[in-house]
């Protein structure tokens, strides 16, 4: 049996099910055993970029490592910037690179890369493989390196000669134990003892992290009566519409959020699973802990502690954190507890009675339309640009939907490849990828991946002929901008057409309702609808423009 054969049939062992990648000459024997190999499926991307994305999100849903592959040279530079998404998000992605016959390494053969080392900085293991007998191994080494400790992607590069011998018949490798993170309890009682003493006197921030608790964090938050804010990757982990939602804080915050959480009226601040970052925090935003002691939860130690300083660390897997939380704080009863109504009294009226109807056709008011439209267990997949700031004040998500977006590393069109991953995780669910056009123009050419998987993804593209967050964000910094950061406008709908693809365009809130959305999603197939907008309003983005000029001047 071939090398590499047997490390698949090792991959698939471990419950792997996709190989996302493009074929190539120097990988052609992975797509090759697939043959002999049904349970391990391909899914062919039209750039190898999208398919580090497709990975990315379908392991970050499942939990499940996928395998992502790419030709030598060009092939495996193109997997870069997914590999580092991957290592920002800590996501067990496994990135194999082919390579030229090992006996002819530094002859320059053609696509000649050492990849080795260039990966090296954004995974967690990365190696070349030079010897056929052990590839297995060497595999099963990087899975479980993948999948231990913190996660993380690892990369093997493999020349195609090593993945092609025969190495006979071989048992498949067996693991060792994966060691989960073992939770602080003394820390976890510190806290509750902290939080009791705060009563009403605090609030919640919920990264990324706290998704994996929601259904616990609903509870906890009750049980405090504390109001609870989402960063821009946190949104989702709490429900927007929860009378004690704040709603987001950090890039696109809303003002009740940064109101409440830099004013004085609390004493904690309790923050679950957040690195703390510059989109999380607003610039690192001094008011955010001025005055207040921080309880920060989170699997990986590494954050408490890194951006501000935490009077309560607590390590440990954060479900399990927070259901021991839970239990602390019903044993003595809170000082000053207090409802949630009473809490909070008249927050979810006084909400409502602020939103006005929306009339004027615009980004904000599209993006509202579709949000308020959108089955009831939706999956939001937001792509990057100035669609995104509007989404993360704008989508409203109910307890039943889910909201990704891939900010911290934030690569243009890495929506377009991340949604087809998030729809194989979950395949009942309806998905609508929020995207723009300068995204499209990078990565569009996925909705026909999308087709040819037969994909019921609803992809809505916002087009204002330009690239919208750099064209207002350099007007917010510099008072002026090129012509060149505009264009004449596109048909995308006309692109889809083109692809044999479902397609509307949308010019009206008339024509953006749920009887539309309910259309779109009902094909079974993938939809383009366009988005046609002017895009002249200034963008929620004023705390991404005052860290740029800080960085700039």
């Amino acid at each position: 049996m071939r090398a590499i054969e047997v490390g698949l049939r090792f991959l698939v062992q471990q419950g792997v099910k996709y190989v996302f990648g493009i074929p190539a000459g120097s990988i052609n024997a992975i797509y090759d055993a697939l043959v002999d190999i049904p349970e391990l499926k391909p899914i062919v991307a039209k750039h190898e970029n999208s398919s580090g994305y497709m990975a990315g999100s379908y392991t970050r849903i499942t939990g499940i490592p996928s395998l992502c592959v790419a030709s030598s040279g060009p092939g495996a530079t193109n997997l870069v910037t997914p590999a580092a998404n991957a290592w920002k998000q800590k996501l067990p992605v496994i990135f194999i690179t082919g390579s030229v016959p090992s006996t002819k390494l530094g002859k320059g053969g053609a696509q000649e890369l050492y990849a080795e080392p260039i990966f090296a900085s954004i995974t967690k293991m990365s190696r070349t493989v030079l010897d056929a007998h052990k590839l297995p191994e060497i595999l099963a080494e990087a899975y479980h390196t993948a999948i231990s400790g913190v996660p993380g992607p690892v990369h093997l590069a493999i020349p195609i000669d090593i993945q092609m011998t025969d190495i006979g018949d071989r048992e498949l490798p067996v693991l060792p134990p994966v060691q989960q993170p073992v939770m602080d309890l003394a820390a976890v009682k510190a806290a509750a003892q902290r939080i009791k003493a705060a009563g009403s006197r605090g609030a919640i921030l919920l990264g990324n992290g706290a998704k994996a608790a929601s259904d616990s964090i609903v509870p906890l938050a009750e049980r405090l009566g504390w109001g609870v804010a989402t960063t821009p990757r946190g949104k989702g982990a709490f429900p927007d519409n929860h009378p004690l939602s704040l709603g987001g804080y950090g890039l696109s915050a809303s003002p009740k959020a940064s109101d409440y959480l830099n004013g004085g009226s609390h004493e904690v601040l309790l923050i679950i699973g957040s690195s703390l970052g510059e989109l999380a925090t607003s610039n690192w935003e001094p008011r955010l802990v001025a005055g207040r002691e921080l309880i920060h939860i989170d699997y990986d130690q590494n954050e408490l502690g890194k951006c501000y300083e935490t009077a309560y660390p607590v390590h440990g897997e954060i479900k399990q954190v927070i259901a021991e939380l839970l239990d602390q704080l019903s044993e003595d009863g809170l000082e000053d507890e207090e409802t949630v109504s009473d809490a909070f009294a008249g927050l979810a009226e006084a909400a409502a009675a602020s939103e006005q109807v929306e009339e004027k056709w615009n980004t904000r008011s599209a993006i509202r339309s579709l949000s308020a439209a959108a089955p009831k267990n939706t999956r939001f997949f937001l792509d990057i640009g100035e669609f995104m700031t509007y989404s993360i004040q704008n989508v409203g998500i109910e307890s039943g939907q889910e909201f990704d977006i891939d900010i911290n590393f934030g690569g243009m069109g890495s929506g377009l490849g991340g949604v087809i991953g998030a729809q194989l995780a979950e395949p009942n669910r309806p998905t609508i990828c929020i995207t723009g056009d300068g995204c499209f123009f990078m990565h569009g050419l996925e909705v026909l991946t999308a087709k040819e998987y037969q994909l019921p993804i609803l992809f809505v593209v916002i087009n204002n002929a330009r690239l919208g967050m750099v064209y207002h964000g350099h007007m917010l910094q510099y008072k002026r901008c090129l012509d060149d950061f505009s264009q004449e406008r596109v048909s995308i709908a006309g692109i889809a057409k083109s692809l044999g693809l479902r397609h509307a365009e949308i010019t009206s809130l008339d024509q953006l309702q749920s009887e539309h959305v309910t259309e779109w999603l009902s094909h079974g197939v993938p939809v383009v609808v366009e988005v046609i907008v002017d895009g002249n309003e200034i963008p929620p983005m004023g705390e991404r423009v005052k860290f740029l000029q800080g960085a700039t001047y």
